[in-house]
C-alpha cells in the first residue's frame, strides 16, 4: 500500500522542491520509504507502506533496459499466480513484490495486463520507448487516482491535496459539482470539486502522450449488459459464493505483516471474520467503535460475533468530542462529503493502526447484495421516483430558495438525474434492482463508500482489504435477478441464507444499523453553538452560493424539532469546512 504521484510537464519549475512537497502531502499513505524517477519532462513518485516483500519492494521499479518504470498504490492479490504465468513465458524476477509483477506483465502483455490483476490499485507506468505514461485504476475503484490537466502540464496523484504543491495550481471551482454534491451527498465521478481535476474512473486506464500531452481513455472492465441468469438454483449460488469468497480471503491474506480486522457486528464484517477464522484459522484480532447512544451502538453485537468466532475484540466508545476531528477528516478526504461516519472510521483506523498495518473490512456487501432499505424503493421500477428517494435534497424547487441568484444561474438542476439515467442505461437489459445496484457500484462506491475506508485508513498509515470487493463476486451478483437480493421485505436475501453456514441466525437476521454519528441530535444541544456560528459566518456568506436567510430558517426548524434537516445541514457544514481548509487555508 502506497501513495503515487507524478507529472508530465513542459513548464519550468523547481522539480526537487515540488517532489519534496508532494511526498509530504502523501507521506501518510506510505511512511516507510519514498522514491522517484525523473526523465526530462516525466516524473513518477512513490511513498511506500511496506506490506509485501518488505525488504526489496522499494519503488519505482525499473526494468533492466531502463525503458519501463512502474509505481503503484495498492495490492495485486493474485500476483503469485500471475508471476508463475509470466515465468512460463520467460520472465525472470529480482524481487518477491507484486509491483515487479506489474512491470513484467506490462513488458509481456502491454496494457492488456490490467485484465490479469485481481486487486485494489492505482498504477502509473512510464514507457520510455512509446513515449507514454499509462495510468490504471482497479475495477471497483478501491484506490483513488486524480488527474490535473492544465495547458502544458498534467499531474496525477493518489490525493488531490498534492496538486496544492503546484505553484500556479488553478483552484477554480466546478459549480456543477457542488450542486451534484447536494443531490447525492458526495461528488460523483469523474468530476471533482475543482474544475480542472478529474477522478480516473474505475476499470479504466488512460494513456498520456508525453510529447503532445494528448490523453486517451480505455475501459478494460465493465459489467456485461446481459439479462440475468434464470436457470440457477440457490444451492449453485451458495457454492459459487463460497468458492469466490474463500479464494478472495485466501489471496487477501497474502502479507508479510500481521492482519487485524474491523468488526462492526453487522453482517458483512461478521461474515468476513467468521469465514477467515473457520477456513484459515487465522488469529484475527478485531477492532470496534461503540457509542454512548444505544440507538447507534453496535458493540454488543461485535462482541457476540467475536465470542462466537473465538477471536479477540477491542472496543473504543466515542462521544461528541469527536466533532473536533471534522476538520482533519475533511482534509484527508480531499473533497466535501456529507457522510459524517468518516470520523468514527478515522478513529477506528487510528485505534487498529497501533497494532497492525493491515486490516480486513466488510466493505462492498451492501452494494453487491442490496443491503440498504432504500433499494425497496426500486421495486416499482420508476426511475424518477427512485432517484428522488436517494437524493439529499429531493425537490429541485428547494434549490431556488437554497441558492442565491448568482449561483443558481451557474448550475444545471437536471444534470444529476441525467447522470443517474446514463449510468443505469449501461445495463439496460437488467432488471431495475440490478440497474440501481450498478449505479451504486459505479458511483456511490468510488464517490463515497470506498473513499471512507481508503482515506481514513491511509490517514493512519493502515491498509484495508475487503474480500467482499472482489470483482468476481460483483460479476456473480449482477448475473442474479434482483429477487435474489430483495425478497419478502428482506435485504441481502441470498447473502443472509449463505451466511447461516458461518454465523448464528440472530446475527444474520438482526435489524441493520447504520454506521454513523448522531450529529443531528448534537446540533440541537451541545453543538448548537458550533453550527450556528458556521451558518452565520461571513466566510459562508461570501462564498456566494447560499441564501443565508433560508439556511437560518432550516437550522431553526431543525433545532426546534419542526423538521429533521440533519443530512442537509451536515452536507452544508462540511462544504464550508472544505472551503476553509482547501481554499482559505485556515
Amino acid at each position: 500500500m502506497c501513495g503515487i504521484a507524478g507529472f508530465i510537464s513542459f513548464k519550468e519549475f523547481d522539480k526537487v522542491d515540488y517532489i519534496n512537497n508532494v511526498v509530504k502531502s502523501i507521506h501518510h499513505r506510505g511512511p516507510d520509504e519514498c522514491g522517484n524517477y525523473i526523465n526530462n519532462n516525466v516524473c513518477l513518485i512513490n511513498t511506500r507502506l511496506s506490506i509485501i516483500d518488505v525488504s526489496n519492494g522499494k519503488q519505482p521499479i525499473i526494468n533492466e533496459e531502463e525503458d519501463v518504470v512502474v509505481v503503484q498504490n495498492g495490492e495485486i492479490y493474485n500476483f503469485i499466480e500471475i508471476r508463475e504465468e509470466l515465468k512460463s513465458k520467460g520472465a525472470s524476477f529480482n524481487t518477491k513484490s507484486d509491483t515487479e509483477v506489474i512491470l513484467r506483465a506490462y513488458e509481456i502483455f502491454g496494457t492488456d495486463c490490467f485484465e490479469l490483476f485481481n486487486g485494489m490499485f492505482s498504477i502509473a507506468i512510464f514507457d520510455k520507448c512509446k513515449k507514454k505514461v499509462i495510468l490504471g485504476r482497479d475495477r471497483l475503484g478501491v484506490k483513488p487516482l486524480y488527474l490535473y490537466e492544465r495547458e502544458d502540464e498534467i499531474h496525477f496523484s493518489s490525493e488531490i491535496k498534492s496538486f496544492l504543491s503546484i505553484t500556479d495550481f488553478d483552484k477554480s471551482i466546478n459549480n456543477q459539482s457542488i450542486h451534484n454534491y447536494l443531490k447525492f451527498n458526495y461528488i460523483p465521478i469523474p468530476q471533482t470539486i475543482f474544475k480542472y481535476v478529474s477522478h480516473i474512473e474505475p476499470g479504466t486506464y488512460i494513456e498520456i502522450d508525453t510529447v503532445s500531452l494528448v490523453v486517451n481513455r480505455y475501459k478494460y472492465w465493465q459489467i456485461e449488459n446481459v439479462k440475468e441468469n434464470s436457470n440457477i438454483s440457490e444451492e449453485d449460488i451458495f457454492e459459487q459464493m463460497d468458492v469466490i469468497l474463500t479464494d478472495a480471503i485466501k489471496i487477501r491474506l497474502r502479507s508479510d505483516v500481521g492482519v487485524g480486522a474491523f468488526l462492526s457486528g453487522g453482517l458483512d464484517s461478521s461474515l468476513v471474520c467468521a469465514m477467515t477464522k473457520k477456513n484459515f484459522d487465522v488469529s484475527l484480532e478485531t477492532y470496534t467503535i461503540g457509542f454512548k447512544e444505544e440507538k447507534f451502538d453496535e458493540s454488543k453485537w461485535a462482541k457476540k460475533v467475536a465470542d462466537y468466532c473465538e477471536i479477540d475484540n477491542n472496543v473504543q466508545v466515542l462521544d461528541s468530542n469527536i466533532i473536533e476531528l471534522w476538520n482533519k477528516t475533511t482534509w484527508f478526504n480531499d473533497q466535501p462529503h456529507g457522510d459524517i461516519s468518516f470520523i468514527p472510521t478515522y478513529i477506528l483506523s487510528e485505534f487498529a493502526s497501533k497494532d497492525y498495518k493491515l486490516v480486513f473490512t466488510g466493505d462492498g456487501g451492501d452494494e453487491a447484495f442490496a443491503g440498504y432499505t432504500k433499494y425497496f424503493n426500486a421495486l416499482d421500477g420508476n426511475e424518477k421516483d427512485y432517484f428522488d428517494t436517494i437524493s439529499l435534497i429531493k425537490d429541485d424547487k428547494v434549490f431556488d430558495e437554497l441558492y442565491n441568484d448568482n449561483f443558481k444561474s451557474k448550475v444545471d438542476y437536471k444534470a444529476p438525474f441525467d447522470l443517474f439515467k446514463n449510468v443505469i442505461s449501461e445495463v439496460s437489459n437488467k432488471d431495475f434492482v440490478n440497474k440501481i445496484l450498478h449505479f451504486d457500484t459505479r458511483q456511490l462506491l468510488p464517490g463515497n463508500n470506498l473513499v471512507k475506508p481508503d482515506k481514513m485508513a491511509m490517514a493512519n498509515s493502515l491498509e484495508s482489504r475487503s474480500p467482499l470487493l472482489d470483482y468476481r463476486l460483483f460479476e456473480l451478483c449482477q448475473s442474479l435477478k434482483g429477487s435474489y437480493k430483495l425478497r419478502g421485505g428482506e435485504t441481502k436475501y441470498i447473502l443472509k441464507k449463505f451466511a447461516l453456514k458461518y454465523l448464528p441466525h440472530d446475527v444474520v437476521y438482526r435489524e441493520k444499523q447504520m454506521f454513523t454519528v448522531p450529529v443531528g441530535e448534537w446540533f440541537k444541544t451541545h453543538l448548537k453553538g458550533y453550527i450556528v456560528n458556521i451558518i452565520n459566518s461571513n466566510s459562508l456568506k461570501e462564498r456566494n452560493i447560499f441564501n443565508v436567510g433560508f439556511l437560518k430558517i432550516i437550522l431553526n426548524d431543525h433545532i426546534n424539532e419542526k423538521h429533521d434537516y440533519t443530512r442537509e445541514l451536515r452536507a452544508i457544514v462540511n462544504l464550508e469546512l472544505w472551503f476553509r481548509r482547501f481554499i482559505d487555508k485556515t
